[in-house]
């Protein structure tokens, strides 16, 4: 530990090992937010326990979290479970990189996704969208996740590689099941390895397989007519490292298997909660309805609209507080260290836990309550900055923020202007993957609403029949 004080600081109680430890490591697979929940309740914003035989330490304070991930983050790194877990997948693209790999990459991909740049994603955003929502209302019934899933396959799709999904299916369901694969591994206690031949692992193989090949020749094609594409692959191919390298063949493909992962899975996640709490909160949604009908008035936003939608941004923004889709990060200590006043030891397992923070009432007033005002200009706070961290912080904090929160002021907008939402049966439960996701299925009717935008009437008279 590089502190003169070492000795000063307190040990924490982890609690009881092996057999005798049993019961927190059940319930902890069984229910790790439940868990979480309760550790931080009893030992405040750190706080000790184990998992099995290995010491492990919750956080959830913003002051203690801004250690691990920023002021000592040299001190953690990512937790070799969930990178060993993940790797076969993601391998080096930036979800899981570490030093100087990651440094790279990121540097790289990073002005692919400014703020000054993500706005020109609109359109296709919208677009696609907006075609699903109306598939739903065609079917007559949907099932929550599946359908914002499928959509967030179909906007990726577009942003990527700019082709219809249609041209991609087999992708897309191999890439479906490799994310499911990952789901299930991360989420349980005991995974058989890769190297032994269960009919899981030898499809997850297959599929992952296909899905780099894939990945592969539409770079080449992109490679060899750049001309013909405007979208983040081709972007890509452009970038340049310091050294004036472009990216390696593998972390190509390595990348665009990332981007998919991570623009898809975290976002369709938002996307359901943020559905499921605008059919819990029905005077939330007639206003940010009102607001939606007043600018959009029918028709597809464009990047001009959005300025005019804060309320459908503070929408999203609120239900990424009370349901962030990755709601704990993990990492493992790089060397002996502390949190606060804490020892930590070397190897020790760190649950970050934005979930739990972003539900104390340390941190919110009234923190069960949905609430988009408290992201309203006029009432943002100095604290909001560290106590909300739906992407993370420091120098892994997700590349794609930007672009995440127009995707769902977008999706807000469009869902709330195209039709209502109804039934949706009951509270959805919630379990802890990667991501946040429902216990249940949440079946829905999303009906149209008879409205006529005058946007569209394009120089036929208000009031004339057509």
């Amino acid at each position: 530990m590089n502190d003169d004080r070492a000795g000063k600081f307190e040990q924490l109680d982890h609690g009881r090992s092996g057999v005798l430890g049993l019961g927190t490591t059940l319930r902890w697979f069984r229910d790790p937010l439940a868990v979480m929940g309760r550790l931080a309740d009893r030992q405040g914003p750190v706080a000790g326990f184990r998992i099995g035989m290995f010491p492990a330490v919750l956080v959830t304070g913003p002051e203690e979290i801004h250690e691990v991930l920023v002021s000592r983050a040299q001190e953690f790194r990512r937790a070799r479970a969930v990178t060993g877990t993940l790797w076969p997948a993601l391998r080096e693209g930036l979800i899981i990189s570490e030093g100087e790999v990651h440094r790279t990459q990121r540097a790289m991909v990073a002005p692919l996704f400014t703020a000054r740049r993500v706005p020109k994603y609109v359109d296709v955003m919208a677009t696609r969208m907006q075609a699903h929502l109306r598939r739903w209302q065609a079917a007559g019934e949907v099932e929550l996740l599946a359908g914002v899933q499928a959509m967030m396959h179909d906007v990726v799709a577009g942003l990527l590689i700019d082709e219809p999904l249609d041209e991609h299916v087999d992708v897309v369901d191999a890439a479906t099941r490799i994310f499911d694969w990952e789901m299930r591994a991360m989420s349980r206690p005991i995974v058989a390895p890769l190297n032994i031949p269960t009919k899981r692992n030898r499809d997850f193989i297959s599929d992952l397989a296909l899905v780099r090949d894939w990945a592969a020749r539409m770079i080449d094609a992109r490679r060899r007519h750049p001309e013909r594409h405007d979208d983040i692959v081709t972007a890509l191919l452009a970038q340049r490292d310091r050294d004036g390298a472009p990216m390696s063949e593998d972390r190509l493909v390595d990348e665009v298997i990332n981007l998919w992962a991570a623009a898809h899975e975290t976002s369709a996640d938002a996307m359901f909660w943020t559905a499921y709490a605008l059919s819990r909160h029905p005077g939330i949604a007639r206003r940010a309805t009102d607001e939606a009908d007043r600018v959009l008035d029918g028709a597809t936003p464009t990047a001009e609209d959005l300025q005019q939608l804060p309320y459908c941004l503070q929408v999203f923004k609120e239900s990424m507080r009370l349901y962030p889709p990755s709601p704990a990060f993990l990492r493992e200590a790089a060397q002996e260290t502390r949190i606060s006043d804490y020892a930590i030891a070397e190897g020790t397992i760190v649950f970050v836990a934005p979930y739990v923070m972003h539900r104390s009432a340390r941190q919110y007033p009234d923190p069960l309550t949905f609430d988009p005002d408290r992201f309203a200009q006029e009432s943002a706070r100095p604290w909001e900055r560290l106590s909300y961290l739906p992407f993370g912080a420091g120098e892994h904090v997700c590349i794609g923020s930007a672009l995440a929160l127009l995707e769902g002021q977008i999706f807000t907008a469009l869902l709330l202007s195209g039709g209502t939402l109804q039934r949706i049966d009951g509270d959805v439960g919630m379990k802890l993957t990667i991501n946040l996701r429902p216990k249940r299925e949440a079946r829905a009717v999303y009906t149209p609403r008879r409205r006529v935008s005058t946007r569209q009437l394009s120089g036929i008279e208000v009031g004339e029949s057509r």
